[in-house]
């Protein structure tokens, strides 16, 4: 998306080259200014992409404006967009910097103007970014060569240098920089010039790089250079040049025939034993025997010369490291344990024993012998039983042995330094939904997305815990009296919320939360865990999607809700379930156009119950499968026996929960009981929620459209309250919104709901879609509701729900029996 800032006195006109920027494709934010103050601040706080001018303007002209982003933003591309504009300015608009102008008549020309600027500035940014990647390819080039522990060069055929650094000045006991430009012959003897190029002539013959070991008669006396050197061809020219890179061996040299003698006595240990030359700087291996380079990998070239630290590549983080070389310094034995890697990469433990080595006249220490042994296969045996007893396998998280063990200590620590802690636990809602529909794998990588973003709401110090299945207990520790686990909370529903990716799917997941603090909530590990499920409890039968913090009070309502569970059970069989139904009316004339079906449960002991307190248990345990039928059979048969009796055919809304939604043969059984019942499914309509929609999203696109070819009405539930995005909505084979009652409850006094209501009918209409409002409460919402082009509306200034006879009643006289 770009950013285009518009400078222009006439909002219409702002407004219409907008509309033919996005009818074009082109995604883009607009501001607009109308004078030079606001032209100057929006370039410093907006930093346009794109700049349009009108020409001429009452307070302000477009060439001042121009004059302005020049110097602000020279960078920006400045394309005219006026009424009119003659040549001659055009010229000299062009001249000062424009990069196009377009007539405000043929606006069609605009997106292919901006597009052209845009484009322009992407290939003026990668020619400066080419430039700059040059000139820092050359300075690290000349900086890397003047760096390198040797010498490095460019000569022709003639063996004149072309480039050479320091290091070559310095075999050759010259001035920094003399080298160049003279032939080899003017700076070594004659026969080692020849012994040069007779090397460069094979590498030129054989067009490839080769390596050779040369010998150096200088006046100063012999010396030894591993060399590299290496064919260039110009890339517009047909000349040769060679160059070589060399590494002034000759100390190693003596050392190795110095060491030659020792090789024989330890050639044939099975352990690796390598030497090291503690005298010389950076302290190289001087040997290594057969063992170390079949152990590691490393060849005895690839290892001697070198510090043993190559074994730990980049991991050099060890404590043991500060213990090795404490007993190099104090020329001392020593054991260590040190994770070092072999020459493909993989990790072996390496349990190293060093021992100090006097030189031959028994003085100081001037090298030092180590033996290798790879411990790796016992570490990790004893490593993989440490962790399948303290960690979860999918996730990696502590599990419960683990955390029962870090709560112990934990309650020691704040009993000792009176501090707090907090245990939290999690369950995710609907967790079953995604093993059912998707598969038990689906569902492991769920766990393992959830644990990973757990740990990114909490501290450092405090520990994320599987527990099993889908449960999640978070340990927090060292808080004070006025800490707040709310924060935590609301961090780990923003994280949760965010949409995952599953197998393809997008999949949006929720939990519920229970927290239980030391010492108030429980003075041991059992009691704290045990409170904390039984808050978890309570913020699953108030929603889901919640966190409730614990209180005593809990504890008796938990055995209620344990009996009211086992009540539902037989709720179904016992006929304890009734509907009502709340009329809905078209807000033109004031006719009922439908009614919504809910739920009742006349418990034989306990009264009246209110959906909020059994449908949640229904959708764990499963009951909301058969009540969903039952709910659906019922609302059908009612609706067709009022078409019977003669009433005006309307249309029955039914509540669907997300476990409904998710059920495989949901489709084939709202089919089996309409056909059973003779309903036509155009007077049925079935409500869903935001947050239904957007679980899975893949699944239910295909759901919803099943259901809409079946000429069944669909409607979104609680708009505006959830997390859809619009992106998705449009995908919706979607008959009507409802807007939340939280919106309209205030409508007539709160701007702010105003405007979201507003918000929700203009978006609706425009996708053709039609518009309920739920909590109709009073005069004034009926008013704000009609005058606002709302369709239609409910609500208990308009009917409460009512019962089947009533409901017949109502149709029949107009007049609520209430």
């Amino acid at each position: 998306m770009i950013k285009i800032l518009m400078v222009e006195d006439t909002p219409t006109d702002a407004e219409l080259a907008s509309r033919e920027l996005k009818r074009s494709g082109i995604l883009h934010q607009a501001r607009r200014v109308e004078t030079e103050q606001e032209l100057r601040h929006e370039l410093a706080d907006f930093k346009p992409d794109v700049v349009l001018s009108d020409f001429s303007m009452p307070h302000f002209d477009g060439l001042s404006a121009l004059k302005v982003v020049r110097q602000e933003l020279p960078d920006t591309p400045f394309i005219f967009v006026s009424g009119r504009i003659g040549e001659e300015l055009a010229i000299e608009s062009l001249k000062l910097g424009a990069s196009d102008y377009v007539i405000k008549t043929n606006l069609s020309r605009l997106p292919s103007a901006v597009t052209r600027a845009m484009e322009h500035v992407e290939q003026r940014d990668a020619r400066r970014r080419i430039e700059t990647e040059l000139l820092e390819s050359n300075l690290m080039f000349r900086t890397f060569m003047e760096n390198l522990p040797g010498a490095a060069f460019i000569k022709d055929q003639d063996g004149r240098y072309l480039y050479c650094n320091h290091g070559l000045d310095k075999a050759f006991n010259v001035e920094k920089g003399c080298s160049i430009g003279k032939l080899d012959t003017e700076l070594v003897p004659l026969e080692v010039a020849y012994k040069l190029r007779e090397m460069e002539a094979r590498v030129l013959k054989a067009g490839t790089a080769l390596q050779e070991l040369e010998v150096m008669s200088m006046p100063s006396g012999a010396s030894y250079w591993l060399s590299t050197k290496f064919p260039l061809v110009g890339e517009n020219s047909d000349s040769q040049h060679v160059g070589g890179i060399a590494i002034d061996i000759t100390e190693r040299m003596k050392v190795e025939q110095d060491l030659l003698l020792r090789t024989r006595a330890i050639e044939a240990c099975v352990n690796p034993i390598v030497i090291v030359d503690t005298a010389t700087p950076g302290m190289p291996l001087i040997y290594v025997n057969g063992a170390f380079e079949t152990i590691t990998g490393y060849s005895s070239e690839e290892a001697i010369g070198r510090n043993c630290k190559f074994l730990q590549g980049m991991d050099t983080d060890q404590p043991e490291l500060g213990k090795l070389r404490a007993a190099i310094r104090e020329q001392r034995p020593a054991s260590v344990l040190l994770r070092n890697y072999h020459k493909d990469g993989s990790m072996f433990l390496n349990e190293l024993y060093i021992a100090p080595v006097s030189d031959t006249s028994g003085g100081a220490v001037g090298h030092f012998v180590g033996v290798l042994y790879d411990v790796t296969q016992i570490k990790r045996y004893q490593e993989d039983l440490e962790h399948q007893a303290n960690y979860d396998t999918l996730t990696g998280l502590a599990n419960r042995n683990l955390l029962n063990e870090r709560t112990q200590q934990a309650l020691l620590q704040a009993r000792r330094h009176d501090h707090f802690l907090s245990l939290v636990f999690i369950d995710l809602d609907n967790f079953k939904l995604v093993n059912d529909s998707m598969g038990h794998g689906a569902g492991d990588e769920l766990i393992a997305n959830v644990g990973s973003r757990l740990q990114t709401c909490v501290r450092d110090g405090d520990t994320v815990a599987r527990i099993g299945g889908d449960e999640f207990v978070l340990l927090l520790t060292n808080q004070s009296v006025s800490d707040s686990n709310a924060g935590v909370m609301q961090r780990i529903q923003a994280e949760l919320i965010k949409p995952m990716w599953i197998r393809g799917q997008e999949i949006v997941v929720t939990c519920s939360m229970g927290v239980a603090r030391f010492p108030e909530d429980g003075e041991d590990s059992e009691s704290l865990l045990a409170n904390a499920d039984t808050a978890m409890y309570r913020a699953k039968s108030s929603g889901r999607n919640n966190f409730q913090f614990y209180t005593k009070e809990m504890n008796a309502t938990s055995g209620e809700r344990l009996s009211l569970e086992s009540d539902l059970w037989h709720a179904l069989k016992n006929d304890e379930l009734f509907l009502v139904y709340q009329p809905q009316i078209d807000l033109r004339d004031g006719t009922v156009i439908g009614m919504e079906a809910l739920i009742r449960w006349q418990h034989p002991k306990r009264g009246l119950i209110a959906p909020m307190d059994f449908i949640p248990m229904a959708e764990c345990n499963g009951l909301i499968i058969p009540i969903g039928i039952w709910v659906l059979e019922t609302a059908c048969r009612h609706n067709l026996q009022l078409q019977k009796e003669g009433l005006p055919p309307i249309r029955v809304a039914i509540n669907l929960s997300a476990r409904q939604l998710s059920d495989r043969n949901f489709v084939e059984s709202v089919q089996s009981v309409i056909e059973a019942i003779g309903l036509d499914p155009h007077y049925l309509e079935l409500e869903v929620t935001e947050s239904m929609v957007m679980h899975n999203v893949e699944d239910v696109v295909v759901t919803l459209n099943d259901l809409n070819k079946m000429g069944i009405q669909l409607s979104l539930d609680d708009f505006g309250t959830g997390f859809s995005s619009l992106a998705y909505l449009k995908r919706f084979p979607i008959d009507r919104l409802k807007i939340d009652q939280s919106f309209i409850f205030n409508c007539d006094s709160d701007p702010g709901d105003a405007i979201i209501a507003q918000t929700i009918i203009a978006l609706a209409h425009g996708l053709k879609i039609k518009v309920i409002a739920e909590g109709v409460e009073k005069s004034e919402h009926l008013s704000f509701l009609k005058k606002n082009g709302c369709d239609e509306g409910q609500g208990y200034f308009i009917s409460r729900p009512l019962t089947f006879d009533d409901l017949r009643m109502f149709l029949l006289t107009g007049k609520n029996p209430h």
